[in-house]
């Protein structure tokens, strides 16, 4: 399977995989399918690392995927990516600042190419303490679980990311 087929998904496009071989060596199995892991970042912090570390716990293929609203940050998500993390970064351009078309569009575009595989999306979120900050963390998480709801092989998963100073 070539590697490009991964990338040509309707209403995003590939900007980034600048060195990384992502499944030129991976066999797939069409008859036992094949699991995906796909955690959604916008930055390298805690949280994302916390969830990269909870992804390479499950059996599968992990990539990141960053959705791109500021072509101008691109560099910096890419420098620090390198620098900090060992898993591909997938960089996908929304060209009407959507988060969650460009996400959907890929990880169906993954079950599509790869009929009788499982999407697990693993949500990197802030533990939050108070009632109250429950309105100010998480709600990309939320609108991202509420995309893929009720789908067929797409699982969501919430890896929690305590604030407090014993995390």
């Amino acid at each position: 399977m070539p590697l490009n087929s991964f990338f040509n998904v309707p209403g995003a496009s590939q900007i980034a995989v600048a060195g990384h071989i992502l499944l030129d060596n991976v066999r797939f199995d069409p008859a036992h399918g094949n699991h995906f892991i796909v955690i959604p970042v916008a930055n390298v912090d805690k949280t994302v690392l916390n969830a990269i570390r909870y992804a390479k716990l499950l059996s599968g293929n992990i990539f990141a995927v960053h959705i791109l609203i500021n072509p101008s940050s691109k560099d910096r998500i890419e420098g620090k990516w390198k620098t900090h993390v060992d898993i591909p970064l997938i960089i996908l351009e929304s060209h009407n600042g959507s988060i969650i078309n460009p996400l959907a569009e890929y990880v169906h575009g993954m079950l599509r190419r790869h009929k009788q595989s499982i999407v697990t999306v693993v949500l990197p979120v802030i533990k939050t303490l108070n009632w109250w900050q429950r309105f100010l963390f998480n709600q990309t998480a939320r609108l991202i679980e509420r995309a893929f709801e009720g789908k067929e092989d797409i699982v969501t998963i919430r890896v929690p990311f305590s604030l407090t100073t014993d995390s």
